[in-house]
């Protein structure tokens, strides 16, 4: 969880079991040395403090500790080891784990079959990203299969990889660790192993409906035994929900019902939403009654069966919001329902729109534009062709990963737009005004985008406009019933500054509202100016943005309570200290609602930085105004006022701060000194008097280096020099010269490895080696003229490379004085 941010769902969903460790360690504190060892850590696992937390000393007592729990050997089955074991491996310090290794082996030496010494290795091995971990895991299967710890591992390694090991046996292999972990569970008491186990299972989010789904996305593989797993998930959900939903189980069966099945008033679904106002939207999923499932299946099933009226389903209105609170059992029985029904009735849209709903529900994007679940969504966009609500749904999903371009986004923005204008202007209004609250993707935001490219995408832009234009009426319309409607006065500020109408755009400025229930996607701020505000800091100091103007700034959203926000304090302290005298500052937002807990926390980590405190937490008047839903939130803002990211994280927040000072139009790149493939020297002041373009990437498959080749071999006689540095991938320069040479590449190639000298360079310019961890997204270029001032820097992928490459050969022939 290293670079994901804790939203306040998040943070509700821990808070349901960290109380379970927290008594579980309180409780045995004094009567086994793992979880004294667990109370000494900072948040139970939950920060980055790490290594710094054991010393020599406690390495020696958990290696002890380790010793001891292998010679206890194995019981009823189970070894003695704590369940949570693997969990608090990455916290261990790099010396500790051969020493853990040389352990288990010592043991394995003189005993094959010792299962304790077989789970110690297994877990190193994965820590360590050893090729044999998979054959550790293997023997501990088959030595100690009922064994929590042993499980658990196995679950833990296929959540870490998503389910996409690249075959069906891991499916398997999760599957037989869920059903001995679930048996295990059922015969155990309320232990301290079974609240261990039980946190790290649900921590771990993998359940049989968890493998269903990848399941159902190869059943075209190997049909008849993928079937057979299908139906062993089925037949796990019961199995989980004995082992480890029995407290909610007994609490459900003392629930009332949703609706007295006595009544002739038996209206499921409307008592459904009754109970989520009553009880909030964060109940547990398990809270509905055997009843009230059974109910709202029939209703389900129903409103299927009755399919398409009038171009719309009669599925209930915004059902993609309100199913997401259902159990995964129900889930499951409707996918399985719907795709009876889509085999008998291929053109049912409810089905369609039904199983698209269940499909897409907490997906997590991996596979881009191959992925099949898209034809789902647009299927029933032409199924359900009166359907506003599923145009909507697509466009909720269609992120950057799915739709780059915004050719999918943008049609169903046009299907939308032309559903809901046959209800009238109302309508468009209400879907422009969830699309910017929720989605952020609205045709403002595209053509902005497009516009970086305007002759390559010349086709779209012209799409574009008209729906931009219904957009202005409809907020118009909108204004001369409420003339101090948010949603529409930002939006018309939103297409004036898009079309670059400068007088009118002034007149409706982008700003917050600290007074709205559902307030504006924060990721809306990206590119924008930040409004100046006024606050006080818990010091009595008065902090107004305006005094800031002209610095780097760093506006951090955090609170004590949060297990994410102090892991990132040293962070942001290091490029504190480093970048103050250049003009960085911090500025920090608290969301605790207690002023003593605030101050213990400025005290702790010796915060240097003014920390402004109202004490209202999630209602603080800037937390609100900016839309913050989630903490750590880290807002980076160039010295202009422009908001570079919402989300800067650990050593992204150098890396972005390196990218964005060193590459400012007009700067003069630092002069560096390096070796290409070939040994021979490189360096920027050598090409003094010639125009440069200074290239970062894999230096693999890459598409921007066969037009830069063509620049080359063009403009290289009149002064064009080309240096491609590389940041990931190859290890050494011999491999990285055997791929130029191979592709012909042109220029000078260096090779930045993880070993070698050139490795400052990459990081001179703000790239971290890490793909999960880099800010600065790669390829990124710098075109630098004969004076060594930069001309113009860009980063990220390049999505329509002939447009691109026209442009910076109008840049590079007009520097060299040829057009």
């Amino acid at each position: 969880a290293e670079l994901n941010v804790l939203s306040f769902r998040d943070y509700q969903h821990l808070n349901k079991y960290l109380p379970w460790r927290k008594a579980m360690i309180d409780k045995y504190d004094s009567t086994d040395f793992w979880y004294t060892f667990l109370n000494s850590l900072y948040n139970f696992g939950l920060s980055g403090i790490g290594e710094s937390e054991i010393d020599e000393e406690m390495q020696e007592k958990l290696l002890s500790y380790f010793k001891m729990k292998i010679e206890e050997g194995v019981s009823d089955g189970v070894t003695a080891l704590p369940p949570g074991l693997h969990d608090y491996f990455w916290r261990f310090p790099e010396e500790m784990l051969p020493k853990l290794r040389a352990l288990a082996e010592g043991f394995l030496a003189t005993d094959p079959e010792n299962a304790a010494a077989t789970i110690i290795l297994a877990i190193v091995a994965c820590a360590e990203n050893d090729s044999e971990y998979q054959s550790h895991i293997e023997n501990v299967m088959m030595l100690i299969p009922k064994d929590p710890c042993m499980n658990l591992i196995v679950i833990n390694e296929y959540r870490k990889s998503h389910g996409f090991f690249g075959n069906i046996e891991w499916d398997e292999k999760v599957l037989i660790a869920l059903e001995n972990l679930y048996a295990w569970a059922k015969e155990e008491g309320e232990t301290v192993n079974y609240q261990d186990a039980k946190f790290a299972y649900w921590g771990h989010g993998i359940t049989p409906y968890t493998v269903y789904k990848h399941l159902k996305n190869n059943l075209k593989f190997h049909k008849e035994h993928l079937e057979n797993l299908v139906k062993k998930c089925i037949d796990l959900i019961p199995k989980e929900q004995a082992a480890f939903q029995k407290k909610m189980d007994q609490e459900s069966e003392n629930q009332q019902n949703l609706v007295d099945t006595t009544s002739d008033n038996t209206d499921i679904w409307d008592a459904y939403l009754n109970s989520l106002e009553n009880r909030g939207h964060s109940s547990p999923r398990k809270r509905l009654t055997q009843n009230d499932q059974e109910q709202l299946l029939v209703y389900f099933k129903t409103k299927i069966e009755e399919g398409v009226v009038d171009g719309k389903t009669t599925l209930p209105l915004e059902l993609p919001e309100h199913i997401s609170h259902f159990p995964e059992a129900m889930y499951l029985e409707l996918r399985e329902f719907t795709e009876e029904v889509i085999k008998r009735q291929p053109e049912n849209g409810a089905a369609s729109k039904m199983l698209a709903i269940i499909v897409w529900e907490d997906k997590r994007i991996s596979r881009g534009e191959k992925d099949g679940d898209l034809s789902f969504l647009e299927q029933t966009m032409v199924l359900a062709h009166n359907d506003a609500e599923i145009c909507f749904f697509a466009i909720s999903q269609y992120d950057e990963h799915y739709d780059p371009l915004f050719r999918l986004t943008f049609t169903a923005l046009e299907r939308l737009f032309e559903r809901a204008k046959q209800q009238g202007e109302s309508e468009l209004y209400g879907w422009l005004a969830k699309i910017y609250k929720e989605v952020g993707r609205t045709p403002c935001h595209i053509y902005r985008n497009l516009m970086k490219n305007p002759v390559g995408n010349a086709e779209l832009i012209a799409r574009c406009k008209p729906l931009i234009d219904q957009m202005q009426q409809a907020f118009q319309q909108r204004l001369t019933h409420e003339s101090d409607d948010w949603y529409a006065l930002r939006g018309l500020g939103d297409i004036y500054e898009t079309l670059g109408e400068t007088e009118l755009a002034q007149k409706f400025p982008w700003e917050g509202h600290s007074d709205l229930q559902t307030v504006w996607e924060q990721e809306a701020w990206v590119g924008r100016k930040l409004p100046d505000f006024s606050a006080v800091a818990i010091d009595g100091t008065p902090i107004s943005y305006s005094d800031y103007h002209g610095k780097m700034v760093l506006l951090n959203f955090c609170a004590k309570w949060c297990g994410f926000c102090a892991p990132e304090i040293p962070y942001i302290k290091e490029v504190y200290d480093n970048h103050r005298k250049d003009g960085f500052d911090v500025i920090g937002v608290s969301l605790d609602e207690n002023e003593t807990d605030l101050r213990e926390f400025i005290e702790e980590h010796d915060i240097p930085w003014l920390q402004i405190y109202d004490g209202k937490g999630w209602d603080s008047e800037l937390a609100r105004y900016f839309g913050i839903n989630s903490v750590p939130s880290q807002w980076l803002i160039d010295r202009d006022g422009k908001i570079l990211s919402v989300s800067t994280r650990r050593e992204q927040l150098e890396q972005l701060l390196k990218w964005i000072e060193i590459t400012r139009v007009g700067n003069v790149v630092p002069d560096f000194s390096a070796a290409d493939v070939d040994g021979n020297p490189v360096s920027l002041s050598a090409f003094r008097g010639k125009v440069v373009l200074l290239y970062f990437g894999y230096m693999h498959q890459e598409p921007e280096l066969t037009y830069i080749d063509t620049l080359y071999h063009k403009y290289h006689k009149n002064g064009f020099e080309v240096i491609c540095v590389n940041v990931a991938r190859w290890v050494n320069a011999e491999a990285l010269r055997n791929i130029v040479r191979e592709k012909n590449h042109q220029g000078k190639y260096i090779c930045a490895d993880h070993d070698g000298q050139q490795a400052p360079l990459a990081q001179q310019f703000g790239f971290g080696w890490s793909a999960r961890t880099r800010k600065v997204e790669l390829p990124a270029v710098i075109l630098i003229d004969t004076d060594g001032e930069i001309i113009e820097a860009r980063n990220g992928k390049v999505h329509a490379p002939e447009a691109w490459a026209e442009r910076l050969e109008e840049l590079v022939a007009t520097q060299l004085g040829l057009c």
